[in-house]
């Protein structure tokens, strides 16, 4: 019996997440319209796919690779489906505490999105290696974040190992 309660708050604990640990493919949260240099991307905070919450699409600790090419419009769809608050931010590196740019992030990201809410923004990011973060504390360094590279060149990419 003893087990069995730990076994269950184990699994009840909110930052451990509720999946089977599997996360799904990249490509699904990534739309590119070539024509108009456009590209959308869907960060879903703490996708249950993973056993931690702290994650974008299931991948955390920067295994979501996002690549856009210089000149691009990027929209960033950031949903949080975890059971804390979360946020998406551009931001220079791991020791940020702000997005690269005012407007490069959801509202108010150090406050970060209720469990169930979402927010959008878009941008037209410079050349160079940026992460995309959740700036509520503990959360970036929990693994919630996801590594942006924009380079000269080539469509938009959403990747993962």
């Amino acid at each position: 019996m003893a087990t069995f309660f730990l076994l269950c708050a184990a699994a009840c604990d909110p930052v451990t997440g509720t999946g089977s640990g599997t996360p799904p493919d990249p490509k699904g949260f990534i739309r590119v319209a070539e024509a108009t240099q456009t590209a959308v991307v869907t960060l879903i905070a703490g996708h249950p796919a993973t056993d931690n919450q702290f994650n974008y699409d299931g991948y955390s600790d920067g295994a979501l690779v996002l690549t856009v090419p210089v000149g691009w419009q990027l929209t960033i769809q950031c949903e949080n489906h975890g059971t804390v608050p979360n946020s998406c931010a551009v931001v220079g590196d791991g020791k940020a505490t702000a997005a690269v740019h005012a407007d490069w992030s959801t509202p108010n990201p150090q406050r970060g999105l209720d469990p169930g809410q979402s927010a959008s923004f878009a941008f037209n990011p410079a050349a160079g290696s940026y992460r995309i973060a959740s700036l509520v504390g503990g959360n970036e360094a929990s693994g919630m974040w996801a590594d942006l590279e924009v380079k000269e060149g080539g469509v938009p990419t959403l990747t993962a190992p």
